[in-house]
């Protein structure tokens, strides 16, 4: 048996918590825990309706949870408004664990934000009839668009995924530290392997997970890299009622991670 570890307790009291034995966390990761983009946005012209001005337009979507944002998903063909026929549809479909979507469209090809709508008002159908602006109307299944963006370009805040979905968390209460052992395979050598991963908190008051700092790790092999396969990551893990470990990013011909963890 361990010797037991000390932790005080505010503002003067301690008790002994025994120091825990390695167990699985995660097993064969090979994909980032991330929401996924959005699917296929099919971008058509609207006739009779809107007040975007006469040019081409290009749309893209991203998909919002609680925890960041996706990349963006571009429409499939420009749109040429023209004469009366000044809107814009762009229809899609849910993406699971979305609770939110924002709408680029503009003349760059790197369209520029013109608003944000809900799942709901997605599913129902919902205008963007003002920059930042939505109304009651269209079809259900998409967003029209009646003006162009004006905001921020799409790939300026949506280059990286992190539209985290954290796995199932290790119950930590009590304990300091969160000790994960990480072991990173692969098959080949055609892509060098590579792996960000992200320690995430549960906080049972408000029952929901926060992401720590992520962390990069690099793997031996190249010059001057004398990193091994299997590393440890050691975390503080203080007043959490549980804590895991997220793959935000990996790479690697046939790179796959196992994940142990053990608390202290």
């Amino acid at each position: 048996m361990t010797e037991p570890y000390i932790r005080p307790i505010w503002p003067n009291a301690a008790v002994a918590v025994e120091a825990t034995a390695p167990l699985l966390h995660r097993s064969a990761v090979a994909a980032a825990d991330v929401m996924a983009v959005p699917g296929a946005v099919t971008c058509t012209l609207l006739t009779g309706v809107g007040s975007i001005s006469a040019n081409t337009y290009y749309v893209k979507v991203v998909a919002i949870n609680g925890y960041g944002r996706t990349t963006a998903r571009a429409g499939d063909t420009p749109i040429t408004t023209t004469g009366s026929n000044l809107g814009i549809r762009a229809a899609f479909a849910l993406v699971t664990g979305a609770t939110h979507y924002d709408i680029y469209c503009s003349t760059a090809t790197n369209p520029l934000w013109v608003g944000r709508v809900t799942e709901a008002q997605r599913l129902s159908g919902i205008i963007i009839d003002g920059v930042g602006t939505v109304a009651v109307g269209g079809t259900a299944n998409g967003v029209n668009i009646y003006v162009a963006g004006t905001g921020l370009a799409a790939d300026t805040t949506a280059a990286v995924n992190m539209a985290y979905v954290p796995p199932a968390p290790i119950g930590c209460a009590g304990y300091s530290n969160i000790h994960f052992d990480i072991e990173m395979t692969r098959t080949g050598d055609a892509v060098a392997p590579a792996l960000v991963v992200v320690p995430y908190f549960y906080n049972a008051t408000g029952a929901v997970s926060f992401a720590g700092t992520p962390v990069t790790l690099t793997f031996g092999g190249a010059s001057g890299v004398y990193t091994s396969m299997r590393q440890r990551l050691t975390v503080a893990c203080y007043g959490a009622a549980g804590c895991g470990l997220l793959i935000q990013s990996i790479s690697g011909s046939g790179a796959s991670v196992n994940v142990y963890a053990s608390l202290s």
